[in-house]
């Protein structure tokens, strides 16, 4: 018995060490990203998340008001530029609508496939093409004129 706990000691204490993994350090955005941010991304955010993610609402812990909050996440990142299909962000934006931590949430409209698609290219780390930035802040405002609430989803 002895033997067994001595030679589970030493093998434990041969074991190699892990070291954690650190965290993703974001590069720095360049003045097109926050181009595209401003005109195209900050809108989409104002217009479907600011109310629950904003100064008067933190839920999560997760700003969207700011591309300094955005940026900075919540209790979970919210998406490293250049990673996107690693984003918090996005794969909660992207699930479909009958999904239970689906964004905006069920009650809410949703965001329009070009929006998303504006979104995805921005985390991806890509310019927002023009046509692209154009349609999504077209249905910016169509969403912002809008009832703010969404159809009822049939089970």
């Amino acid at each position: 018995m002895r033997f067994a706990l001595l030679f589970s000691s030493a093998a434990l204490l041969a074991a190699p060490v892990v070291p954690k993994k650190k965290p993703e350090v974001a590069k720095p955005l360049t003045s097109a990203q926050k181009t595209d941010y401003a005109k195209v991304i900050q809108p989409i955010f104002d217009t479907h998340c600011v109310s629950c993610h904003g100064p008067k609402k933190e839920k999560g812990k997760l700003r969207l008001d700011t591309l300094e909050a955005t940026l900075k996440g919540g209790k979970n990142p919210t998406f490293v530029i250049g990673k996107p299909n690693s984003s918090m962000l996005l794969s909660r934006v992207f699930l479909d609508r009958t999904a239970g931590d689906v964004m905006p949430p069920k009650e809410e409209p949703p965001l329009a496939e070009r929006q998303k698609e504006a979104l995805y290219a921005f985390v991806e780390g890509q310019p927002i093409p023009d046509e692209l930035a154009k349609a999504a802040g077209a249905a910016t405002k169509a969403a912002q004129a809008a009832p703010k609430t969404a159809p009822k989803i049939k089970k």
